[in-house]
């Protein structure tokens, strides 16, 4: 991405009336299953970044974290949700953030985006990620892959999505016509 400004799609897993401290952190979400599960069955690949191995959070989550130059990758060829529901809505840098690498082509967004909320455009996306994760990011939008990053201060709160091109606009398009709430934070 170089200098070059790009402001991501951001979209939440809250539903209505709810906040994220209205979830214990340890248990499964609905955007578990309808949103994370679809994108890990698909993706290219998964990185956790900011976990120290003397952690609790590493220890719970040892059996899919592989470690990989400073971070970790997330075994997908196993179950990254079920007993793991930790890893993913962990608060307050618990964790850095974690990213969801795929093709543009390997999930059909008008699947995913009926399961969430609020979307907006991201102007500060490197507040509340980790900014490697954040480059990262950048770096597969500009390689043509969509990028997806949840946030390490508010876990499953709400996800980032980078892209480019085509693949972005279709993925707009998505979330104009199924995100819930989308008036949610235009002025009033």
């Amino acid at each position: 991405m170089g200098t070059a400004y790009f402001r991501p799609l951001s979209v939440e897993f809250i539903p209505p009336g709810a906040l994220y401290h209205d979830y214990e952190e340890t248990e499964p979400m609905p955007g578990h299953e309808t949103v994370i599960r679809p994108l890990l069955e698909n993706c290219l690949y998964a990185l956790v970044f900011g976990i120290k191995k003397d952690s609790e959070l590493y220890k719970a989550n040892a059996d899919i974290l592989i470690s990989d130059k400073g971070k970790f990758r997330l075994d997908t060829s196993k179950d990254c949700l079920t007993g793991h529901a930790y890893l993913w809505n962990a608060r307050t840098w618990t964790r850095g953030s974690i990213i969801i690498v795929l093709k543009p082509d390997a999930v059909d967004f008008n699947d995913l985006f009926p399961h969430t909320y609020r979307p907006s455009f991201n102007d500060t996306p490197n507040s509340g990620n980790t900014l490697s994760a954040v480059k990262k990011c950048g770096e597969e939008a500009e390689a043509g892959n969509i990028a997806i990053c949840f946030s390490a201060s508010n876990g499953t709160e709400w996800i980032s999505i980078y892209a480019k091109g085509q693949a972005w606009d279709d993925i707009l398009t998505a979330g104009e016509k199924h995100c819930h709430q989308k008036d949610y934070y235009l002025p009033r």
